[in-house]
């Protein structure tokens, strides 16, 4: 495997003393309100509390950040979704807790499309390899609209060069994260639906490890996966903090910052659930073309998150 090149985002000391917190690498495609809880941690001190120094790492697409994991260059990553085709091809990669169990992704349209049976023979902006190629292909098959033939995609990596493909015409159509969708709308784009609408209770972000790491090093997992939690709480049950910490790490205005968070409030929950994943498998096997070849059970291990539930006092 050819060496990853990983960006350095940005680097949060999270361990009580910096003499004996524990440096663990975690990656990620992009900064967005589908990882605020993670977020939330590192401004509320969540790892420090741990005993962790947690440097995040910038990759380009989730496909990099699970290749940076699988070739031990990072020791986390936090999605659900990209990692589930080198699950069936063998990799052990388990999935520890769950961030946001809700796709947060919108279609945004030209102002000429009004439904999505008018997609038939468009153009749509996609980035293979992540969630919104699966994402869009999900949403067409579920609308009786082939993916593979009735319409044509532009690979465009990152919200905005969708957002400038759209205003230029060049494609009719694209998933974006939040508050990418916002402010689309707000640039005369139309947001014709949330996928957080249509797919319910379907594991999106979260917090994943090699089956190496995790029987290796149980107490750093441990630790991680408390802090995760601890994100995921603190998010969920404290929306003026969220939305201030959303405002300072994305560069939003507080509109676009309550929007956004609306759309993930009531899927703030830390773990997930095997139907959960199955649908994300969904997603994954249609956007692939394939079957899937495992389980959620074989690749999920919930010990930590269940653990750490109970110690925080959660039912």
């Amino acid at each position: 495997m050819s060496k990853i090149v990983l960006v350095l985002l940005f680097c949060l000391i999270a361990g009580g003393d910096n003499a004996i917190a524990q440096p663990v690498r975690g990656a990620f495609p992009s900064p967005s309100i589908q990882i605020l809880p993670l977020m939330v941690a590192s401004e509320r001190g969540f790892f420090k509390r741990e005993g962790l120094e947690l440097e995040l790492v910038f990759v380009r697409g989730a496909t990099t950040a699970v290749q940076a994991l699988l070739a031990n260059q990072i020791h986390f990553i936090f999605s659900i979704g990209p990692q589930m085709p080198a699950v069936w091809e063998g990799n052990d990669i388990i999935l520890l807790a769950q961030q946001v169990g809700r796709p947060t992704l919108s279609l945004v349209v030209t102002p000429d499309i009004q439904k999505i049976a008018d997609l038939k023979g468009k153009k749509l902006g996609v980035t293979f390899g992540g969630s919104t190629a699966a994402g869009t292909k999900a949403l067409l098959e579920l609308n009786k609209i082939n993916p593979d033939k009735d319409v044509e995609y532009i690979s465009l990596p990152g919200n905005e060069p969708k957002i400038a493909a759209l205003k230029q015409g060049i494609i009719s159509a694209a998933l974006l994260a939040p508050p990418s969708d916002y402010l689309a709308m707000k640039s005369g784009l139309k947001r014709l639906v949330s996928l957080a609408d249509v797919f319910k209770d379907t594991g999106f972000t979260g917090l994943a490890a090699s089956r190496k790491t995790i029987k290796e090093n149980p107490q750093t997992v441990r630790r991680m996966v408390r802090a995760i939690v601890r994100g995921v709480i603190h998010t969920r049950d404290n929306p003026e903090d969220a939305l201030s910490v959303s405002m300072k790490r994305l560069g939003l205005d507080r509109d676009a910052a309550q929007d956004a968070y609306q759309m993930i409030r009531e899927a703030l929950v830390p773990v997930p659930t095997e139907k959960g994943v199955e649908l994300m498998a969904q997603w994954q096997a249609i956007a692939l073309n394939i079957k899937p070849k495992r389980k959620p059970a074989e690749y999920m291990d919930l010990r930590f998150v269940n653990e750490a539930r109970g110690e925080l006092g959660q039912k």
